[in-house]
């Protein structure tokens, strides 16, 4: 396996003129920044245990995966002042993948009508067929990113998955440090690279510390980060060899509310990230933990914004 890695930028002492440079870019940021509008907040109803992990729009229906459901992808439907979901794909393992943990952590449609579900606990790719049928893409991702100093957190692994073409994936390493990695499968060998993204001009949550990927999604040739520990959904440019982040879209005011807000409860919950030509998706994962305006109500949320126009 060949691996390719880059280094996110080198070394530079800082001066009056790059502070100045500092400054400005902060300030652009900040001007970048554009707050969703909340369209419905709609409770997951379906299995009693589920913990929403990764979001998917196939042009005309939503569909899910959860981290404790291994086998199926599910098609969430708004109902009324629910969003309920049910069992759309049931999942023909490979036979090296029979009686695995998987643990889900994102899912994508790729160009060519498959999807691509990303395995916390393998850290690899799976393609599943409409039919069900699956094999994995490539090898472990773990080596590749360990090299570059990724996944070294407790409970980091690979955060969402984004096709840029049948052969090549962009895929989010979680926090501690946060990252990307390419996966190229088009020649005879599989090309790994992988970058740091650890840094951030996004404000994060308060309590919390540090930066994160939670989810990918490919839209109209852009790609776009769920940001957990922000609350925010940036564009991810290419900044010559490197990857960094633009426009931000966030959704603070609403994890914020307190009719939305889950009890105790300080990370950030965002976990699934979706969108099409009028809306943005956003699946917040409760830990089974109630709201404070209803504590008896531990259902997980299926935040419905409208999606703003200029990006």
């Amino acid at each position: 396996m060949a691996l390719r890695t880059e280094t996110a930028g080198r070394r530079k002492r800082v001066g009056i003129g790059w502070l100045g440079l500092l400054w400005a870019a902060w300030a652009g940021a900040a001007q970048a920044q554009q707050k969703l509008e909340l369209d419905k907040a709609l409770p997951l109803d379906g299995p009693a245990l589920v913990q929403p992990s990764g979001l998917a729009w196939d042009g005309k229906r939503l569909l899910m995966v959860c981290s404790v459901h291994d086998d199926d992808i599910f098609v969430v439907e708004p109902q009324g002042d629910k969003a309920a979901f049910k069992e759309a794909i049931h999942i023909h393992r490979p036979k090296d993948a029979e009686g695995m943990k998987l643990a889900w952590r994102g899912i994508a449609m790729g160009p060519d009508g498959a999807f691509y579900l990303a395995s916390g606990q393998a850290c690899r790719i799976l393609r599943v067929e409409k039919d069900g049928d699956a094999e994995w893409m490539g090898p472990s991702l773990l080596e590749a990113g360990a090299e570059k100093g990724l996944f070294a957190g407790e409970n980091s692994g690979i955060e969402g998955v984004a096709p840029l073409s049948g052969k090549r994936f962009l895929v989010a390493a979680s926090r501690e440090p946060r990252g990307l990695l390419d996966m190229d499968l088009s020649g005879k060998t599989p090309v790994l690279t992988a970058w740091l993204l650890d840094k951030t001009l996004i404000p994060l949550g308060q309590g919390r510390r540090r930066p994160d990927f939670a989810d990918l999604t490919e839209d109209q040739g852009k790609l776009w980060a769920l940001c957990a520990n922000s609350d925010a959904v940036a564009l991810l440019k290419r900044n010559g060899p490197d990857y960094a982040e633009g426009a931000y879209w966030s959704f603070s005011q609403v994890i914020e509310d307190a009719k939305y807000k889950f009890a105790g409860l300080r990370m950030g919950l965002a976990r699934g990230l979706a969108m099409n030509s009028q809306f943005v998706f956003i699946a917040l994962d409760n830990k089974g933990v109630g709201r404070k305006a209803d504590p008896s109500d531990k259902r997980p949320l299926l935040l419905v914004f409208k999606r703003p126009g200029g990006v």
